[in-house]
């Protein structure tokens, strides 16, 4: 990320600039091109970068001063306590449905139920899912309509999915197992019962609540 940053910097990139490929990057920043991809996948979530089909990394519309100020707030966490991290998280997200199962808006419902799609055919592709899973959860908390809750979530899930998905601790050869949970947590939230949805987010959790035990 660091690294990633300053190269932007130095270049002076502006919108619609490309970022060089993976494996420029991976050479040039001496990083594996794991990492490189890890640190596109981030920047790529808070907006600062975006990634086009056959085009790469292109550097978006949102201004040098707005992504200084972004990365900062990105990098204070580049090293953070994950079992502390896992936990606000539990926090955060089990609140945050029950208030989304009362009042989530028609609109925030719609892209809770896209990014439900979006990840149950990367899953059925067998392609990576660590981005889709992350905005499926976001939406969850964009429903509570609770913009704090929001803010904070967007904060920590990057990080968290990485670590989740660097150390293999979310199995994703379970991937129907996971599309079942997130349906579960889907129709609990349509349904309005908050026990109802509570309860298929807590089932989603075992694995997470394990490792917070550790």
């Amino acid at each position: 990320m660091n690294k990633i940053k300053a190269l932007i910097e130095k270049h002076q990139l502006e919108a619609g600039d490309r970022l060089p490929s993976e494996r420029k990057l991976s050479t040039k920043l001496s990083v594996t091109r794991n990492q490189v991809r890890a640190a596109i996948q981030k920047l790529e979530f808070y907006g600062i970068i975006k990634t086009m089909p056959q085009s790469g990394s292109i550097i978006t519309g949102i201004g040098m001063p707005s992504i200084n100020s972004m990365m900062i707030d990105v990098l204070d966490l580049e090293k953070p306590d994950f079992r502390s991290l896992v936990e606000t998280r539990v926090i955060i997200e089990t609140q945050a449905i029950i208030l989304a199962a009362t009042r989530i808006s028609d609109e925030n419902l719609l892209e809770l139920e896209e990014a439900h799609i979006d990840f149950q055919e990367k899953i059925t592709n067998g392609e990576p899912s660590v981005i889709e899973d992350l905005k499926f959860h976001l939406a969850i908390v964009k429903g509570s309509e609770n913009t704090v809750l929001y803010g904070l979530m967007k904060i920590i899930v990057p990080d968290i999915i990485g670590h989740f998905n660097k150390e293999h601790i979310c199995d994703r050869t379970q991937g129907n197992k996971l599309i079942e949970e997130h349906l579960n947590i889907l129709n609990g939230i349509k349904s309005g019962d908050s026990k109802i949805a509570s309860q298929a987010l807590e089932t989603h959790f075992i694995a997470l609540r394990e490792y917070i035990k550790k």
